[in-house]
């Protein structure tokens, strides 16, 4: 039932917005076809976007663009497609990263890569997802910090974890001198200063 609720949800998002997609001569957006090589402001539905004839960008909500037939990308603000030989090329702004999914899987990318559309669905640079629709958007701060920490080698994470954080650090000191260097480590006087020692660490 909730599968059926997601794919009706799908549809009518999709019925919402004209065709957008790349045609052998051009770009197409609904009616028109865009085949000059500068960006122009063009409209699809409700959604703004930047066209040519060999590029798009969305600019105001996630547009859905037929790469080739059966396959579709879903496009957020932020990332711009380019066709290219073998596929094309998304690219976002600021070298921010790129966050691919399509159902449960997601890959996430650097700020330039290559897709191209295959049978089972979708080859990113040289990873593989399954599945008609593609979702490219562009990396928020938890999927940074998550892709960071799948990253770290465990022993290093278990170093991290081991070590006591600097505040829970206990330091002794004593006012003069060491009680326990060379001859003073019998010293009256220098046995005197442990008791000196504050439970904090501070003199």
């Amino acid at each position: 039932m909730i599968l059926k609720l997601i794919a009706l949800a799908s549809l009518g998002f999709l019925a919402s917005h004209p065709v957008v997609r790349f045609e052998g001569d051009g770009v197409r957006i609904g009616d028109a076809l865009v085949r000059g090589d500068v960006l122009e402001l063009r409209s699809a539905g409700a959604a703004a976007l930047l066209a040519s004839g060999s590029a798009l960008e969305a600019l105001t909500e996630t547009l859905p663009v037929e790469i080739a037939a059966g396959r579709q990308l879903l496009l957020e603000p932020g990332l711009r497609i380019t066709r290219v030989d073998g596929g094309v090329r998304v690219a976002a702004h600021g070298n921010r990263g790129i966050k691919f999914a399509a159902g449960a899987e997601i890959v996430l990318s650097t700020s330039q890569v290559l897709v191209t559309a295959t049978p089972e669905g979708w080859t990113i640079g040289d990873q593989k997802l399954a599945g008609p629709a593609l979702r490219a958007g562009l990396q928020s701060q938890d999927d940074v910090d998550s892709n960071l920490d799948k990253m770290k080698d465990p022993s290093e994470k278990l170093r991290a974890s081991s070590v006591p954080k600097l505040s829970e650090r206990k330091w002794r000191v004593f006012s003069w001198g060491s009680p326990l260097t060379g001859a003073q480590a019998a010293d009256s006087n220098s046995v005197r200063t442990i008791d000196r020692v504050s439970p904090s660490g501070a003199p």
